[in-house]
């Protein structure tokens, strides 16, 4: 019976550390990330961890002569526990929390210094600069808080505006001030210069100036100060008394945190108040608010034997999910998957029913407009239905329907050009000279299905006649001379049976403008292609290394390709239902066959990463 009673003892005492872990993260995160170290563990044992050459980088920091730590048991860290971080972005500052879970305090605690030990003792706490670090029994939380500079400014101009007080010239070119003080001291400075500074006179505008700018300062100093000292003493208030936490308040996160995974996330876009400002504008603010706060984004991650699985679902509200189905609900025009190359390496598929959405969201959303009592939702209802009754939005979006496909087919040696510039040393003039050279580049190509692709060829026609140079007809397709970003890298278009084909593969409208055979992908990939829902994407990066090498950006490409050659793998990209509420995507990564689950792979790669960069 003594034996049970202290079983159930520290399973109840198990769960109350993990719910205060979880208390631990605010209300207002809107960003969390929960990392489920017991099963990480799992995947990969921690003796396979320690042996890894970043790990051993790691624990040598915490080497201080007197405490060898050699393995990560010896930090102190419960490592089958949870460890979380979570964002705020808040008016005044952004922040980002780690809470560590904590095995062993006095085994942990040894990581400090001895001052910063003496600091814990009496206040559970240490500030220094921008980071802050607390202690409690069962976890460490450290905190990076950013302060928004500018939202202190604003308070001290409200002052200003309040008081009556005239503000400092200099207050409106704030923003300038690093641009001019630079530009200022690269003058070279003469003699002349220097005598004039010596007589200048400074006049009583001037001089007021001056108050103003050390009065404002002074203020800016007091506020910023007082702002800073509230919000840190909140930040630890909490800390010791969570109150208004994400666990307690939140019934999704709470349901998600509880579900077992080798990690979650959490994202609640409402509480990030830089990102819901520049999405919702007057006059319908309040009535997007409204619309979104059921809006949420979550997902499931596992490692498995084959990889990684990412289970990924946003949630809306009723309504919108109304509008995604409808907006999901075309099937894709199978002609456009026959412009899939027999070598691709990777494809995307965007498939939307665009006019489709546009009905259901009008179905929807209009007579909630026509029933407000708000003048400024009653006058957006008035705008749409005028723009409804002189627009034939079935005619536009059958002109540009969102049904895209494109294909990546790896890298391939083409011909480019560019000018160079010729020194006439006789003439002392510089003149153009076009040159060509080889490089390898990427094979992209786009296919759209559009009813109306005839209209492109008619503005083809008009462009070649207007730009003859830069548009060439070559029988039957275009090339534009040097594309996008001026990089010398031609592109080729053609249209074919409702099918726009854009590419900088000349070979795609010289040999396969009637398409490929349909061998890139196995039959479950082409199976998946074609009963795709508004979005798929499959990508292998067998030879990544080697691509990535193409590209010219790596200087070290021998220990390069040594430490990244076998990280490779399949990644694979689906929208596979809209539910009630929920939008529900799938990613799988199946890696190298090499690594016994996904975790190896990750833990490999990160060490990889480090070996290349040391």
């Amino acid at each position: 019976m003594k034996k049970i009673i202290t079983a159930l003892l520290l399973l109840l005492s198990s769960l109350s550390l993990k719910s205060q872990v979880n208390q631990m993260i605010s209300d207002s995160a809107y960003f969390v990330m929960e990392v489920d170290l017991g099963k990480i563990v799992k995947s990969v044992p921690l003796e396979e961890i320690n042996k890894l050459e970043f790990v051993q980088f790691l624990l040598k920091e915490f080497d201080d002569g007197k405490n060898k730590i050699n393995n990560l048991s010896g930090l102190g860290v419960d490592f089958s526990a949870k460890l979380t971080v979570f964002n705020l972005e808040r008016e005044m500052y952004n922040s980002v929390s780690v809470i560590l879970p904590i095995k062993d305090k006095q085994k942990f605690i040894q990581l400090f210094s001895s001052e910063q030990q003496a600091l814990f003792m009496t206040n559970g706490a240490i500030a220094r600069n921008d980071l802050f670090i607390s202690l409690t029994e069962s976890a460490c939380v450290i905190s990076k808080i950013n302060w928004n500079t500018e939202s202190f400014r604003e308070k001290t101009r409200l002052i200003f505006e309040d008081k009556g007080w005239e503000l400092p010239e200099n207050y409106y070119f704030y923003n300038e001030y690093d641009y001019i003080e630079d530009d200022f001291y690269n003058i070279e400075e003469t003699e002349e210069i220097i005598e004039y500074e010596a007589e200048e006179t400074i006049s009583e505008y001037e001089v007021q100036q001056m108050e103003l700018e050390s009065k404002f300062q002074h203020i800016l100093d007091s506020i910023t100060t007082i702002e800073k000292t509230k919000i840190v003493k909140q930040h630890q208030n909490f800390i010791n008394s969570p109150k208004n936490n994400l666990y307690s308040n939140d019934e999704l996160y709470r349901k998600i945190s509880q579900q077992t995974s080798d990690a979650k996330i959490y994202m609640n876009p409402l509480m990030n108040i830089n990102l819901m400002s520049e999405f919702m504008y007057y006059p319908i603010r309040g009535y997007m608010e409204d619309e979104l706060k059921e809006m949420r984004q979550f997902a499931y991650l596992n490692f498995t034997p084959e990889g990684i699985e990412l289970d990924w679902k946003i949630q809306v509200s009723e309504d919108l999910a109304e509008v995604m189905k409808a907006g999901s609900s075309k099937k894709i025009d199978k002609n456009l998957l026959k412009y899939i190359p027999d070598y691709a390496q990777g494809i995307a598929l965007y498939n939307i029913n665009g006019f489709g959405a546009y009905e259901k969201f009008k179905e929807i959303y209009m007579p909630k407009l026509d029933e407000s009592e708000n003048a400024e939702m009653l006058l957006a209802s008035a705008i749409w239905s005028t723009l409804d009754e002189f627009i034939d939005v079935e005619a536009v979006s059958s002109v540009y329907p969102p049904k895209i496909l494109v294909s990546y087919a790896g890298f391939k040696e083409v011909e480019l050009s560019r000018v160079t510039y010729a020194y006439d040393e006789e003439t002392f003039e510089y003149s153009e000279v076009d040159t060509t050279y080889m490089e390898k580049i990427p094979m992209m190509t786009f296919a759209l299905a559009n009813e109306h692709a005839f209209l492109i060829e008619k503005y083809l026609k008009a462009l070649q006649k207007l730009e003859s140079d830069k548009v060439i007809k070559n029988g039957t397709y275009y090339t534009i001379i040097d594309g996008p970003m001026q990089l010398g890298i031609s592109y080729y278009i053609a249209i074919k049976d409702n099918i726009i084909i854009v590419t900088n593969d000349e070979s795609v409208v010289t040999e396969h403008l009637n398409g490929y055979s349909k061998k890139a992908f196995d039959r479950k990939t082409q199976k998946k292609i074609k009963n795709a829902k508004l979005f798929y994407a499959h990508m292998d990066f067998s030879s990544i290394a080697e691509d990535i090498v193409d590209l010219g950006f790596i200087y070290k490409t021998d220990e390069y390709l040594e430490a990244f050659h076998d990280k490779t793998g399949k990644v694979e990209i689906e929208m596979t239902s809209i539910s009630k509420n929920q939008a529900h995507y799938k990613v799988n990564i199946n890696t190298n066959e090499k690594y016994e689950n996904g975790g190896f792979f990750l833990f490999e790669l990160m060490n990889a990463i480090y070996l290349y960069n040391k």
